[in-house]
């Protein structure tokens, strides 16, 4: 007889599966206390309670993302959150649900060609004299994948080739120490490279999807690369010689560097699938260039669009079947209930009072570099509570964008200020992009702040700079 396996909890499943029970037991039972007739329904103070109690799930792992996702859905209706199921499922019909697994299937494709092991191996041999040049040249090639693809499945893959590097350590120790800087290295240089584009983390399209659901005109995608690129340019040097000074990875020869790049197996020549790769990826390049002057030509439109091309018959570069075993799926239903939770909170009342609160709290008078440090500022204190950049975006954003227009300054610029600060959820290992390199075991919970909390600070200091600056020129700022 075969047997069968125990659910088997952690304590912090099993502490947090207790907080979830009590909390959803407060809801249920709410209309017995609450009063009537406060800034915050009934229907508003169950879907804090829903929220709380789905962070609660998300950070200490009580179950899958996916059955999380599918529970809070299915009891969102129950608990009185939203009238009727059709409600608690409006966010898996927001386009970027969609965008988030074509994102996985283009980045399925450049894994599946040399592509990206072809430029990595170019930058060893061109900078790979020194371990901190080795570091330099993956968070560099890292980035500029990232702006192109997800973060997620692009930390996938470069975390996949240092831990190849790795393995050129025959002293364990030293394989540890260089590890953790490479695991920490990894993430925070996806997240930095997803700022360059909108198609470079879901962050930035729920974020500009979030600006046109509250009426205003939508962010062009050169003026998001005129923002994210300068940002990436100043941010990415930075973290790199702060991770060298504080993380210290071992050094290598040459000679090993080079036998890595070799040992990468990368074609002499560009041919078959990789070029076909390489011509659709420059297609849709200059398809979402296009995008900020042609307002046809919607990004997410070309995002879909092009990954489907990936599979058609006499490019097969995609296959179905390892398409939807591979895909992120944590990623599409998170995304998707998230967003349904944040239309919750916004048509119960919850935004609205959270952002009276902000702004009560906010001087009379209120300068834009000022109100962008702000809201910078806002975000990465928020990040510490809900660590997770898609949740926090849908959720956060509305009340922001109503502050800045209360107090005269452009939602586009708020909206970019939120999306580039959330992109770099990683001053703690619980974003789903850090994560990735954080089950390792290369670094612990404190090791990651070291560095990253100047990197926040810092961006906090260029947004109040840059934007304010640029937005004069997009006619953001009067």
């Amino acid at each position: 007889m075969t047997e069968t396996k125990k659910l088997q909890l952690s304590p912090k499943q099993f502490v947090g599966g207790i907080i979830t029970i009590l909390l959803f037991l407060v809801a249920a039972f709410a209309g017995g206390f609450w009063p009537e007739g406060g800034e915050i329904t009934l229907a508003g103070f169950r879907t804090i309670l829903v929220l709380v109690a789905f962070l609660v799930m998300l950070v200490l792992e009580v179950l899958p993302v996916v059955v999380t996702s599918l529970l809070f859905v299915g009891l969102m209706p129950v608990l009185g959150v939203v009238p009727g199921l059709g409600q608690a499922l409006t966010g898996f019909a927001n386009p970027v649900v969609f965008f988030t697994l074509a994102s996985f299937g283009i980045a399925a494709a450049l894994i599946r060609v040399p592509l990206s092991k072809r430029v990595l191996a170019a930058m060893l041999r061109a900078f790979g004299n020194s371990i901190e040049a080795v570091l330099l040249a993956m968070m560099g090639c890292c980035a500029l994948v990232s702006a192109l693809v997800s973060n997620v499945p692009c930390c996938a893959v470069f975390m996949a080739l240092s831990l190849s590097f790795l393995e050129l350590y025959e002293d364990e120790k030293d394989k540890k120490q260089t590890g953790r800087a490479f695991m920490i290295a990894i993430p925070v240089a996806s997240m930095i490279g997803g700022m360059m584009t909108p198609v470079g983390s879901s962050v930035n399209l729920i974020a500009m999807q979030q600006l046109v659901n509250a009426g205003y005109p939508e962010i062009s995608f050169v003026q998001w690369m005129c923002v994210g690129i300068p940002f990436t340019i100043v941010l990415l040097p930075v973290a790199w010689f702060l991770i060298c000074k504080i993380y210290k990875p071992v050094s290598v020869t040459r000679r090993q560097v080079i036998d890595f790049a070799d040992g990468l197996g990368v074609p002499k020549k560009i041919e078959g699938q990789e070029r076909t790769v390489i011509l659709i990826v420059s297609v849709m390049l200059v398809l979402w260039i296009l995008s900020s002057w042609v307002k046809d030509i919607n990004t997410m439109v070309v995002a879909i669009l092009g990954c489907v091309v990936l599979f058609l018959p006499g490019i097969d570069v995609l296959n179905v079947d390892a398409f939807l075993k591979e895909n992120s799926w944590d990623a599409f239903f998170l995304v998707g209930t998230v967003i349904s939770i944040s239309a919750a909170m916004n048509s119960n009342g919850v935004g609205a009072a959270i952002a009276n609160l902000i702004a009560s709290a906010l001087p009379s008078a209120v300068s834009t570099p000022m109100m962008v440090a702000i809201c910078a500022a806002i975000i990465f204190l928020t990040l510490i509570v809900i660590p997770v950049a898609t949740s926090l975006i849908p959720l956060m954003l509305p009340v922001l964008i109503t502050v800045a227009s209360g107090a005269g300054v452009s939602p586009a610029l708020i909206t970019l200020v939120a999306a580039v600060c959330a992109c770099n959820c990683y001053l703690l290992p619980l974003d789903t992009v850090v994560l990735i390199t954080f089950g390792k075991g290369y670094y612990s919970m404190t090791d990651m702040p070291k560095c990253t909390v100047w990197l926040q600070l810092l961006l906090i200091g260029l947004c109040a700079l840059w934007l304010p600056l640029i937005g004069k020129l997009f006619g953001f700022v009067a």
